[in-house]
């Protein structure tokens, strides 16, 4: 199966978060990421930063509407009940704003979900190339790996060696000790070591 296909079946059963957000990708990209992850990062950022302008954007229009649509009550309640014609120019330009209002709520909405589009579009980009660099520096690791612990077997070796010597040297030094002691007591030992060792 083809790098590509495997991808595909792998979108095909998962829901993929959004990179940028979830914990286990920022811990993984603390130890390093290619310059093109880094680059599609900023366009993700960058497209982010604009759905949350367009959305507050979108947020103050609908309070902008709920107004326009307060005033057109009160002016409609003026017409109907106080004969105020005077009143139906203001009418007239609330329906009018009401009208652009609504054309520019659907217009930003229309480009939230083009950018929320984009957004998936490049969080899946991010996903691939970093699913491709994982799998370039897992191999070099895991050679690496490799090579640093046999390295360590041969020093656990190489140390068990040097303790099986340690012991046994030491073993003789006290056997040699007590055997002195024993033979010449501990003031004539302490004559001889001064005597052999200082030397």
């Amino acid at each position: 199966m083809k790098t590509q296909d495997i991808f595909q079946d792998i979108l095909s059963k998962k829901r993929v978060p959004l990179l940028l957000n979830y914990a286990p990708y920022q811990s993984m990209i603390k130890y390093g990421q290619s310059n093109k992850m880094k680059d599609i990062s900023n366009e993700i950022k960058s497209l982010i930063e604009v759905e949350k302008k367009h959305i507050l954007e979108v947020n103050t229009l609908h309070k902008e509407k709920s107004r326009i649509t307060a005033n057109v009550l009160y002016i409609s309640n003026e017409l109907n009940s106080q004969n105020n014609l005077s009143m139906e120019k203001r009418l007239e330009e609330q329906r009018l704003r009401m009208e652009e209002v609504r054309e520019e709520i659907k217009n930003r909405e229309d480009e939230i979900q083009d950018i929320i589009m984009e957004k998936e579009e490049k969080n899946l980009e991010l996903l691939k190339e970093t699913i491709d660099y994982a799998y370039e520096y897992m191999k070099k690791d895991e050679a690496e790996l490799k090579k640093v612990l046999e390295e360590i077997e041969v020093l656990r070796q190489k140390l068990k060696v040097d303790r099986e010597k340690r012991d046994k040297l030491e073993k003789r030094v006290n056997s040699i000790y007590g055997f002195l002691h024993a033979m010449v007591g501990a003031k004539d030992t302490e004559k001889l070591d001064e005597e052999f060792l200082s030397k």
